[in-house]
């Protein structure tokens, strides 16, 4: 058997997804039985097999390559290698022709469909949001190969996908066997000299972030920074009175050096509190650019700072950070849940 492959930090079962424990009174409508109902742990964690795809996922881990397969009577290609014999025949003339396997697919294709775009992704896929769904052909195939989509120019907006579009098939450095080993970007994005390149990794392409540089400093964003520095210091005042909160920021440490048009202050995310300071952060771990501060006072009301970069009235200097952008927009709805069940008590 060979090595086990890790990721340090990365979990089958984030923490955000484990349950608190919590009990209920229920009253069914049938017999009016009273009933307490728990909420209990039950693991099934397991080695889940690749199968007869497993020579697919090999292939990428190893030699940075997309396999298909082919028959040898109708030359029908498929990528991905999903079935072991022919349909093509199979509907002619019933008969039931082995497909050629290990057949190395070309890695520039077209994007069969507009991809929709996910900014809000479920914890085990939030490090790499914002991404695109879609499904890329390759050479001859007859099949769509899914993969995931990424743009190089910074965050990921509508139009830059769209049916037809050419792509290019790159590996991320470390390679585990799961789908997201590989990915498509435009191929206008890449290089003229790599276009050609087989097995292009990740670390090979310039990827640029949102531009973050200073924001224009304003009178009337000067006049609204201290009622947002005010509002922002109260919201997150409010965490160490929400376990939601808490469970939101636990386990995540961050340096964040939010800029506006009206000042600069830093929110410090440590052992499930965020501190605000005012001025300069030293050595940030994130840059949060929103220009005018009244946006900050939306976000402490329920507004969206994803939604907000989206759009283009924020930035920040690490897209590949996201996560951390998406764990402060849930902090809003933790806090007044908490607030609404303290209040009915």
């Amino acid at each position: 058997m060979e090595k086990v492959m890790r990721r340090p930090g990365d979990y089958v079962i984030p923490h955000e997804a484990i349950p608190e424990v919590m009990s209920r009174i229920t009253v069914f409508p049938e017999d009016k039985f009273v009933c307490v109902e728990r909420t209990e742990p039950m693991f099934t964690t397991y080695w889940a097999s690749a199968g007869e795809l497993s020579p697919f996922f090999l292939a990428v881990m190893k030699e940075k390559k997309i396999l298909g397969a082919r028959c040898p009577k109708c030359k029908m290609v498929i990528c991905p290698p999903y079935m072991t014999r022919c349909p093509v025949c199979q509907n002619d003339d019933s008969s039931l022709v082995s497909l050629e396997t290990g057949i190395e697919m070309p890695q520039v294709g077209y994007m069969l469909g507009t991809p929709p775009i996910t900014v809000f992704a479920n914890a085990r896929f939030a490090r790499y949001a914002p991404f695109g769904r879609g499904r890329v052909i390759l050479g001859e195939s007859q099949s769509a190969l899914p993969i995931q989509v990424f743009t190089t120019t910074g965050f990921l907006k509508p139009g830059i996908f769209k049916a037809g579009t050419k792509v290019k098939i790159v590996f991320r450095k470390v390679r585990m066997g799961f789908s997201t080993d590989y990915f498509a970007v435009p191929l206008d994005e890449v290089p003229e000299k790599l276009r050609d390149k087989k097995g292009l990794e990740e670390t090979a392409l310039k990827w640029k972030s949102m531009e973050v540089g200073d924001p224009q400093v304003t009178d009337a964003f000067k006049k609204q920074f201290p009622k947002a520095l005010q509002a922002v210091t109260r919201f997150v005042g409010a965490i160490p009175k929400s376990p939601r909160a808490q469970r939101d920021v636990a386990n995540w440490t961050r340096k964040i050096q939010v800029k506006t048009g009206g000042g600069k202050f830093g929110l410090l995310l440590d052992k499930q509190r965020i501190k605000v300071v005012r001025g300069k952060v030293p050595r940030p771990d994130l840059v949060l650019v929103v220009e005018d501060p009244t946006h900050l006072i939306g976000w402490t009301n329920g507004d969206s700072l994803v939604n907000l970069i989206r759009i283009g009235g924020a930035g920040i200097n690490n897209l590949q950070d996201m996560e951390t952008v998406f764990k402060l927009d849930r902090l809003h709805r933790s806090i007044r849940r908490d607030a609404e069940e303290r209040g009915k008590k």
